[in-house]
């Protein structure tokens, strides 16, 4: 049986804290239908995105440290991305990762081609300290343009709040 292709963006620097914990859940009740790529933000080291044009005219980044990324993105049929929540936002390794994307917006609004025709699904896995549930919004209108890019529906979020209390 040929599996489908899911990609996990892991934004946490905990190996087994408690969004790998919530990650592995999901895993486990997926794991007949997809291959995983797991992506560690954090080991990656992404450069962030610079601005310098040079996707708008070649179609591609000029930093290499993101073909990896893209490949698993382009070929993945599910995102996950799992990550703490840290001042309202993604820590800046993944935000590194999510920013980078910024090329496939200078592909399809400068260049006229979309390299994201098939949609995809995308699960949120969101952990973080406190209850100030107004973080969560934030997080999904961060996200959203980052998922019209990838052609992304977002089918599942789970957030889970006052992780410094357990």
């Amino acid at each position: 049986m040929n599996k489908k292709k899911a990609v996990i963006l892991y934004g946490s620097p905990h190996e087994n804290g408690h969004t790998k914990k919530a990650l592995d859940n999901i895993i486990s009740t997926l794991n007949n239908a997809y291959e995983f790529n797991f992506i560690d933000a954090y080991k990656e080291n992404i450069k962030p995105c610079i601005d310098c044009g040079f996707c708008s005219k070649n179609g591609e980044c000029i930093f290499s440290d993101f073909n990896i990324i893209d490949k698993k993105l382009k070929e993945s049929e599910l995102i996950i991305i799992a990550s703490p929540i840290y001042n309202c936002s993604f820590p800046s390794p993944l935000k590194a990762i999510i920013d980078r994307t910024q090329v496939y917006f200078n592909i399809k609004t400068k260049l006229k081609v979309n390299p994201f025709k098939k949609e995809k699904k995308a699960i949120l896995i969101a952990t973080y300290g406190g209850s100030d549930s107004s973080c969560e919004e934030i997080i999904l209108k961060q996200l959203h343009p980052f998922f019209i890019l990838l052609n992304a529906k977002l089918c599942q979020t789970i957030f889970i709040s006052n992780t410094d209390k357990i």
